[in-house]
């Protein structure tokens, strides 16, 4: 995740926007725009909060570590990410997952039901498992996402749980994070197939 190229306050400023944008406005996209905003140097120099940009831009990886932390909370400000620890080990839970991502998710696959399907299926009145699962902090974001993604089966829980406040949040928040997620489709596909065939 490391840049070469060392990032201004400025610079961690346009991210932070971009970035909070993403993760909040329903009609912004980050790598549609290529994370272009509005904002204007000579607003951002009369800034009080300013500071926390400077320290930002001398983290290893300003982008990762604003990535890491909206993904946890979309809401969070400049304020509590620059001089927080637990937003420190967001970052550095978040690079490990990142990390050992094919690893990681082999091994929360075991937390599914046997049969694979099941997973997914939307009773009355009910989430479905996976959901749960995420829910109940048993399996991360990233498998979340990677299975809904390569099971296509986003749409038919839109349709199945619409209106469900709960889910309503979840699903924005994979469509979101889905962007900058990047995983290797075939290879999921195999540990999957391995594992439930």
């Amino acid at each position: 995740m490391d840049t070469d190229r060392k990032m201004t306050a400025f610079d961690c400023y346009k991210e932070y926007v971009a970035l909070k944008n993403h993760f909040t406005q329903k009609s912004y996209d980050y790598i549609k725009y290529n994370g272009k905003t509005s904002v204007r140097a000579d607003s951002f120099n009369t800034r009080k909060d300013r500071i926390f940009f400077e320290k930002l831009a001398k983290h290893k990886d300003p982008k990762g570590f604003l990535i890491a932390n909206f993904v946890e909370d979309q809401k969070v400000w400049i304020k509590d990410l620059a001089y927080n620890e637990v937003a420190q080990t967001r970052y550095n839970d978040w690079i490990k997952r990142i990390e050992s991502l094919s690893y990681m998710f082999k091994s929360e696959l075991s937390k599914l039901k046997e049969n694979f399907d099941e997973n997914f299926l939307v009773e009355e009145y009910d989430h479905p498992h996976l959901l749960k699962l995420y829910l109940r902090k048993e399996i991360s974001i990233e498998t979340l996402v990677i299975l809904v993604e390569v099971t296509g089966c986003f749409k038919h829980w839109n349709k199945k749980l619409k209106d469900d406040p709960i889910w309503d949040q979840v699903s924005f928040k994979i469509k979101k994070y889905r962007a900058f997620l990047n995983f290797d489709t075939a290879k999921i596909k195999s540990i999957i197939v391995d594992k439930f065939s």
